[in-house]
C-alpha cells in the first residue's frame, strides 16, 4: 500500500505542477488583452477619424470582455492550484504514514495512511474540474 500512495502522491504532484502552468498561463494571455485594450482605449482617444473611433470602441468592448473572461479563468486555475497543494501535501502525509505504518506494522496506521490518501484523492479530483 505505502508505494500505491507514494505512486499516487507523485501523480498529484505532476498535477500540482500542470495546474501552476496553467494558471500562470491564463495570467500571463490576461495581461496581454489588457494591454491590447489599453492601447486601443489610447487609440480611440487620439483618433480624428470618427468611423475608426466607433471601430476602435467596438474592438474595446471584445478586448474588455476577453480580458474579463481570461482573468477570471487565471482566478479559478489559482484556486485549483491550492486545492492541488493540499491533495499533494495529504497524500504525502498518507504515503509517510503508511510507511511508518508498515515499519510498526500497525494496522490502525494503514487505514489512517489509507484514509488520508483516500482524501487526497478526493481533492486532486475536485481540483480537476
Amino acid at each position: 500500500m505505502p508505494i500505491f500512495v507514494g505512486l499516487l502522491t507523485a501523480a498529484s504532484i505532476l498535477l500540482l505542477i500542470y495546474q501552476d502552468n496553467r494558471a500562470d498561463q491564463y495570467g500571463i494571455e490576461a495581461t496581454e488583452v489588457w494591454s491590447a485594450y489599453q492601447v486601443n482605449v489610447v487609440k480611440t482617444t487620439v483618433e480624428p477619424d470618427p468611423n475608426l473611433k466607433a471601430q476602435y470602441i467596438e474592438e474595446q468592448d471584445v478586448l474588455r470582455q476577453d480580458a474579463q473572461n481570461l482573468k477570471e479563468k487565471s482566478s479559478d486555475a489559482r484556486h485549483a492550484v491550492v486545492i492541488s497543494g493540499y491533495a499533494a501535501l495529504l497524500l504525502l502525509l498518507g504515503a509517510a504514514t503508511a510507511v511508518v505504518a508498515l515499519v510498526g506494522k500497525s494496522i490502525h496506521g494503514s487505514y489512517a495512511g489509507l484514509v488520508l490518501a483516500v482524501i487526497g484523492v478526493g481533492l486532486g479530483i475536485r481540483a480537476l474540474f
